[in-house]
């Protein structure tokens, strides 16, 4: 039997504005399955049974049960019967992520080795060689490590000091460039041995985080903390470039646990509701589908539209000589005729008027960066929004810019429109 996993979900996802306006960050849409249950797909596929969702807060443990619910349709889905009830950490003001772990540890009596993952992750983990390696090497606490390529951004990450022999040492916490000890991040999955409950218990009110608070203890202290690295896929879904990036992967095939169902063509997926409506589009021509394409249920496509390499969530209308491009488009979405969106995310139950343009490659100041369309957002016509622009009802104005982190770029009637500082 696999371990239990206690998945810590708190913060407020800010950064991932106007998408978790509404919801918490892991229920935010990723190829119409929300991130936290994407992670848990990988993980029940190979075996895991029992979840425990680490929550704080009615802002996100009432959402989270919502959708969760005891888990059984989440299983259901899958395939799988043989099923244990999701539990959920009752109400418990935890100081962080270790201070949950230790709560739900005691609470639900767990006195087994424990994976534990961030709610905002996408992790592709051989988990048997994972939880051997852990067992074999007698560890308190084995970290799953990613090797960032010589090129890739690595001081946003924490960095670990790592013997050849993959014993942690310590980790260096977003290092100047050129100063970090190694290639290896922490990716925020763990396994802990049940000894970890005591040591939790010793550290009292000073195990708060686990990267802040709990690897340094252990470290500073002796226990054994081994690195596992990771070959297969994973992600920080921290950003809307970042969500973006994920869902083009999915497209890609990249996660090796994950596959779209209702193949039409090669590397393109359309729900059997939805091919029925434009089949005979499709035939003609006069629908065109581009590189990797997902299109979900009851949607309604019309004569004219060209989309490329994007994924479109169910029951969405997408009027005729309308382009989708590199984008990730949620469901009950509304395209008005000859609208253009290019490497764009669309939250679900918006509107994007006739005639709009939503363009990351526009040449502005925000290079990197893509437009995002809120959720139940009435884009007016004739829009352009381009990089680093994003749209939300009027009626968060306070909500957004009270967090310090954003510029407020103009409003109208329906919405405002911000980007970060």
């Amino acid at each position: 039997m696999f371990p239990p996993v206690i998945a810590t979900v708190g913060g407020g996802g800010t950064r991932l504005y106007p998408l978790t306006l509404d919801q918490p960050k892991p229920l935010v849409d990723l190829c119409d399955t929300a991130i936290i249950a994407t992670l848990f797909r990988v993980l029940a596929t190979q075996g895991c049974r029992r979840f425990v969702l680490g929550s704080k807060g009615a802002e996100n443990t009432l959402p989270l049960n919502n959708y969760f619910k005891a888990g059984e349709g989440f299983f259901k889905r899958l395939g799988i019967t043989d099923i244990e009830e999701f539990a959920y950490q009752p109400q418990y003001p935890d100081k962080g992520s270790a201070d949950s772990l230790r709560y739900c540890a005691n609470y639900f009596d767990i006195n087994e080795d424990m994976l534990v993952v961030s709610g905002d992750n996408v992790i592709d983990i051989n988990l048997k060689n994972f939880i051997n390696f852990h067992r074999n090497k007698g560890a308190v606490l084995t970290v799953a490590l990613k090797e960032l390529g010589g090129g890739e951004e690595i001081s946003q990450y924490g960095v670990a000091k790592i013997d050849d022999d993959l014993r942690i040492r310590g980790f260096v916490e977003k290092p100047a460039p050129g100063k970090e000890p190694s290639r290896m991040i922490n990716t925020a999955f763990y396994i802990f041995s049940p000894e970890i409950r005591k040591v939790l218990a010793d550290m009292g009110d000073s195990a708060r985080d686990i990267g802040g608070d709990l690897i340094p203890y252990l470290t500073e202290q002796g226990y054994p903390v081994y690195g596992y690295p990771v070959k297969g896929y994973w992600i920080d879904i921290g950003t809307p470039e970042r969500l973006l990036s994920a869902a083009m992967d999915f497209l890609g095939g990249k996660v090796e646990h994950y596959a779209f169902r209702n193949e039409y063509r090669p590397g393109q997926w359309i729900n059997p509701t939805t091919l029925s409506r434009m089949k005979k589009h499709l035939d003609s021509g006069d629908i065109e589908l581009r590189g990797k394409v997902f299109i979900g249920r009851n949607c309604n496509i019309e004569k004219g539209v060209i989309i490329e390499d994007s994924h479109i969530g169910h029951t969405s209308l997408i009027e005729r000589g309308s382009v989708i491009r590199k984008s990730m488009v949620m469901s009950f979405a509304s395209i008005k005729r000859g609208s253009y969106l290019n490497r764009t995310i669309m939250g679900r139950h918006s509107t994007i008027g006739t005639k709009c343009v939503l363009d990351a490659d526009q040449p502005f100041n925000k290079a990197g960066k893509i437009p995002v369309v809120g959720e139940n957002v009435i884009l007016p016509q004739e829009s352009v929004v381009g990089p680093g622009t994003r749209v939300a009802p009027l009626k968060y104005s306070y909500k957004i810019l009270a967090t310090g982190k954003f510029s407020q770029l103009g409003t109208d009637d329906e919405n405002i429109y911000f980007c970060e500082k």
